[in-house]
Formats: structure tokens, sequence, C-alpha cells
């Protein structure tokens, strides 16, 4: 080094200036560059005057990393071969404040010490067979102002305390370094961290022009965010070993452990540029309610979805082939989870999935339990083809619900190429279910009859399904048809329905003997149109409408039913009926039932039975037969809450308004 710097300096005095004034000497000289195999420096010029001076650099480049305009000042500068000084000195960068410096020369060793504020030290002792750097209080902002390679992260404004030393020789390394309160935040927003506490050990041998590394690094304490994951320190430590080239890596074993979750292996070998070019990563027995506590909960938070509880074991195994992910095989044993506090329910999921990237892979899977609410499956298989993009179901399936199955005849799902979002496809059909059993595990009225239902194709694309045809419903000897379905954003939390709905034929003796609200005998249909429910399932808009099937069949009403239906329309005549000799008769007959109601701002707009209005009345029930009455309705503007209350309370006790 000194050889260097004398050579450097003959040829310098060749262009310098020497001038004296008043007894105090100044000395000026440049030079184009000097050129070392392990350094180069170009456009020097030095000044020296009295007992300090100065060196600008134009260019420094050490080992391929190059340094723009640095500039060091020293107020005592000791010029002496083999011992050399600069002390009192700041280094002077492109940007940043002037940061303290000394630097002095001890025979063939060299002590450079960086203060870049109080109580911070970096200092570096460079001898002839190896170098030493030692770290008191460093804070890492340095490194991204020193090392050209990380000037990028100088916005992120890293922070912490950064203690340790690093060992280098022409063949080995050995680095031991602490960080404590370490802190960064990107001037994106998508990563940030805080309070962090992380320990490393690292040693290296070269070998040829290899380096071969390996060492620990734990994770003591702290927070995480790499969007849009939240990841808090448990004492996850990762071990590693393999080869650092020129531009190219290799990874002979690397280990993350994460206490509570489980273990993630991986080696394989990539460059800088590009990243893994070939490797593997396998971890068997993952624990997946821990897994879902630390990254899923913070996710799902972020995209304002419902929460997810994770639960069971997930082993996994991936394979890289030429730039990229090749295979990936994941497996499951008794896992399950629980969406929304149980709204959604899947357990007993044991099986394997294979995806790859050419071709398609297999599932087999084994579902012990899916439950919506309290309704709930059998055990069932689930047969999947995996496409590089999606899945779908690679043969009709039956899943036990109660006495009955649902046949699920074509299930899919795709991602967008383009705007990476979900789209899939379900078509099912419910062979006969008895609908006491249903009604008894809904904790609803119990009902008599049976339900089946077919779905022919409902789609699933930009956060919405939608019907293609119609849902059919067959229930109380009659039919339910739904048409122009719209579920809209199902698994969020404003989620919103839109439906069209017409009943036919429709048993009254098997719908009202479920409730305490009286019998009626006869069939009636029924128009929802424009029904939208929002949030917490409550009916946003609708028109509905309820009158008597067409047909000759038997036409009765009881005396509660009556009772409860006058109840639906407004106070007035109680005591007339109970005065008359109407009051002796358990039924009556009647011709016709009509009630309909336009819901608009929480408002119920009430009708009854066409060309039977009289002024703000109107009828309910016409009467026909021996003995027959007339049920009228009185008011028209209902609020929403109001009319529930009301049949809530007549399928409790209720007075009734009858007009003969």
């Amino acid at each position: 080094m000194r050889k260097i710097l004398f050579a450097g300096c003959l040829a310098l005095l060749a262009g310098s200036v020497l001038a004296l004034s008043g007894g105090r000497w100044r000395l000026d000289f440049s030079m184009g560059q000097i050129q070392h195999e392990a350094f180069g420096v170009r456009a020097i010029q030095l000044r020296m005057e009295g007992e300090g001076g100065e060196l600008t650099l134009e260019n420094l480049d050490v080992l391929g990393q190059v340094w723009p305009k640095i500039r060091i000042s020293c107020a005592r500068l000791r010029p002496d071969p083999g011992a050399f000084s600069c002390t009192q000195g700041h280094l002077h960068l492109a940007q940043g404040a002037p940061i303290g410096l000394q630097l002095t020369e001890e025979g063939e060793n060299w002590r450079l010490l960086l203060q870049p504020s109080p109580g911070e030290r970096w200092e570096l002792r460079y001898g002839k067979t190896n170098t030493r750097l030692v770290i008191q209080n460093g804070n890492p902002l340095l490194l991204s102002r020193l090392v050209p390679a990380l000037a990028q992260f100088v916005s992120w404004q890293p922070g912490g305390k950064l203690n340790g030393r690093l060992d280098l020789s022409a063949r080995a390394l050995a680095a031991e370094l602490t960080l404590k309160d370490g802190l960064f935040n990107s001037p994106d927003g998508l990563y940030a961290a805080e309070n962090l506490a992380l320990t490393l050990k690292l040693s290296g041998q070269k070998v040829a022009q290899d380096w071969r590394m390996e060492g620990r690094l734990e994770w003591q304490k702290g927070a995480v965010y790499y969007a849009p994951a939240l990841l808090n320190a448990e004492a996850q430590s990762l071990e590693f070993a393999g080869t650092l080239g020129e531009g190219n890596w290799r990874i002979s074993h690397a280990a993350l452990h994460f206490p509570r979750v489980g273990s993630v292996r991986f080696h394989g070998a990539g460059d800088w540029q590009t990243g893994i070019q070939e490797g593997a990563l396998q971890a068997e027995s993952l624990e997946l309610s821990a897994l879902g506590e630390a990254l899923l909960a913070s996710v799902l938070a972020g995209k304002d979805l419902p929460p997810i509880t994770l639960f069971g074991q997930l082993g996994l195994s991936a394979d890289w082939r030429q730039g990229a992910l090749d295979t990936l095989k994941l497996s499951s044993a008794d896992a399950g989870f629980l969406l929304d506090k149980g709204r959604l329910a899947l357990e007993g999921l044991s099986g394997t999935v294979e995806w790859r990237r050419a071709g398609e892979g297999r599932g087999d899977l084994r579902v012990g339990r899916l439950a919506l609410g309290r309704l709930e499956s059998g055990v069932f298989s689930l047969p999947l083809t995996i496409r590089p993009r999606g899945f779908a179901l690679a043969q009709p399936t039956d899943i036990p619900i109660l006495d009955s199955a649902l046949a699920v005849t074509h299930l899919s799902a795709e991602q967008n190429a383009q705007s990476g979002e979900w789209e899939g496809a379900l078509s099912f059909s419910l062979a006969p279910l008895s609908l006491e059993k249903l009604t008894q595990v809904l904790d609803l009225p119990v009902m008599q009859g049976m339900l089946s239902a077919s779905l022919p194709l409902i789609r699933y694309a930009n956060r919405e399904a939608s019907l293609d045809g119609a849902l059919v419903i067959q229930v109380f000897d009659g039919y339910l048809n739904c048409t122009g379905l719209r579920f809209i954003d199902p698994l969020g939390v404003r989620p919103r329905l839109l439906a069209d709905v017409n009943a036919r034929h429709l048993d009254l003796a098997q719908l009202t003997q479920t409730f305490s609200f009286g019998r009626i005998t006869g069939f009636i249909d029924a128009d929802l149109k424009g029904l939208e429910l929002g949030a917490d399932w409550q009916p946003l808009a609708f028109e509905a409408r309820v009158a008597s099937s067409p047909g000759r069949y038997p036409r009765r009403i009881s005396q509660r039913a009556v009772d409860n239906i006058a109840s639906l329309g407004g106070g007035g005549a109680i005591v007339a009926i109970q005065k008359s000799a109407l009051r002796f008769f358990e039924d009556f007959g009647y011709r016709s039932i009509g009630l309909s109601c336009r819901l608009e701002n929480g408002v119920c707009h009430m009708r009854g039975i066409g060309g039977m209005d009289r002024g703000e009345r109107y009828a309910i029930v016409a009467g026909g037969g021996i003995p027959a009455l007339t049920v009228m309705g009185y008011t028209r503007r209902v609020d929403w809450q109001e009319l529930i209350a009301r049949i809530k309370a007549a399928t409790q006790s209720s007075g009734a308004v009858v007009s003969r």
C-alpha cells in the first residue's frame, strides 16, 4: 500500500503547485487515476494547507462497488510514510451529513474509525493478512449510505443499534452481529418493521473463487409488515449453509424453524438477477392454527374479509426447475377451518393435492364435515383435477345431508390471468329431503313435507355469483322458481343478494300448520320481484304478492287464522266479531286471499285483492261459502320492522279486524 502511495505521490508532484504565504504553506496536486487489483481511483485531488488537508475522489471502485464523489477533510493531517494519520476529520459523501473520521497508518496496518453520531463507532482495522470491523451502537442507515448496493434503502430510513464484529481474510470470514430496536419503512408503505431484535452468526471459507458459508439468524423480538401480512417474532430461527459465487449462489441446506408451527427445509441454486433456478422445499406437519394466527389474520383484516380460524396439520413439498416453480404437493391431516366464527366450517380434511406447472395434477381429498350454520354434511370424498391456474371436480360426488344427498355435478375455479381474481362455476341437485328434519336442525318451526332442488349452473366472477337459468325448489307440494339470482361479494363483510322468486301451488295446509297461526286449506301463488338483501340479510327492497292459486279445491280458514291475517292490516273491529254469531264458528269459507307489499326505504306499501279496495281499506280475504266473511286491512303504509313484529306476534296471539 505504501509503495502505491509513494509512486502516486511522485507522479502527483509533477503537477503540483506549492505556495508559501506568511510562513504558511499549501500544496495542491492532482492525478488522473490509480489502479490496483483490489481497487481503482479516478480523478484524485489533494490539498494540504497548514496542519490540515483535503482529499477528493471523483470515483472509487473497490471489488466492484463504486462510490462517486468522495471527499475527506482532515483538521490535522500527517502524511509521513508508515505513520500516516488524519485526525479530527470528516467523510463527505454525495448525500447526507458529514461523518466523523479518523484514519491512521501503523506500519503495515491501517485503522479507520467512523463516528456518525455520539456513542456510535464503526472501527475498521486493515492489515496485511486480515481485516476486522467492530461496530458499537451502529445505525444501519450508515450501511445504506456507505454500501452502493444498499443505496436504494436509504429512503426506507432504517434504524436501530447494531453491535458486533466481522473478521475477513483472503480465505476466511467470521461474523457475530446483533440488532436491537431495528426498524424500517418503505416509501410505498408496503414494507415496514419496528422494535426488531436479531442475532446473526456467520462463518465462511474461500474455495477457488467461491465462498462456502454457513450461519444462523435468530429473530427474538419485533414485528415485520410485508404487505399484506403482519408477522410477529416468536423466536424464529434460520440455519443455512451454501456457496456464494460471482453473481450466483447455491444453498446446500436451509432450515426455517417457526415455534408452534414447525420447520421448513430448502436446498437449491440460482443467481441474484432471476432468483431460484433449481431447488426443492419441504415441510411436514405444519400446525395450521398457529400458522393462521401468524399470517392469515392480518391478511384477511387488510382485505376487509371475515376472520378465519385454521386447525389441523399441513405438509408441503415444492420443486423448481428452469427458473420456475414446477410442482407443488400439499397433504393434510384432520385439517379444516371456521369462517366468521362458524358461519361456514370445514372439518376432517385429509388427503393430497398435487399441482404441476405443465399438464394436470390430481387431488384426492376426504371431508369429514362441511357446515353452513347448523346445517352440516356427512363424510364425502372430493376427487379433483388440478390445472396450472385452477381446479375442477374430476367426477360427480354426493354430499350426505340429513336423510338426503346433495349431488354436485360440476365444480370448477380458475384464476384470471389478467386480473388475478378467481372465477368459478357450480351445479348441483338436492334429492328429496325431509322438511321436518331440516327445520328441526335449523331451529325453525317444524314443517311437514319434502324439499328438493335443482341448480343448473351458478358462475362466480368479479366477486359476484350469478345464476344461469333458474333455481327450482319443490316444497309444500308446489315449487319455487328463482331467476336473476346475483350474490355480490358473498364472502365479504357486506354481501348483497338480488333475485326474483315465483312460487306456485303451495299447499296452505302444510304451510300454516307449522306455525301457531291457524289453519288454512287451499293453495297460493306468490311473486317476489326485485328482491335485494343487504347486511345481516335484511331486505332493502322488493315487490311481493301472495294470491290464491286458480282452480277448484276446498277453501277454509280457521278463526285463529282470520285473527292473525287481520292483524297484519291494522287494528279496528275486534269487538264486532266477538258479539256476532260468527264467533261460534271454528272456520269459514273464503273465495280468495290476496296481499301485496312494495318495500321502499324501510316502509311497506300494502295492497289487497284487486278490485276490492274501499278508500284506505283493502281486502285481504274475500268471503265465500257459508258462513263467509271478508277480512279488511286498514293501514296502507307499514314500517317494515313493525310488520315483522306483527308477523312474529301472529304466531303467538293476536286480535282480528273483520268486516262482513
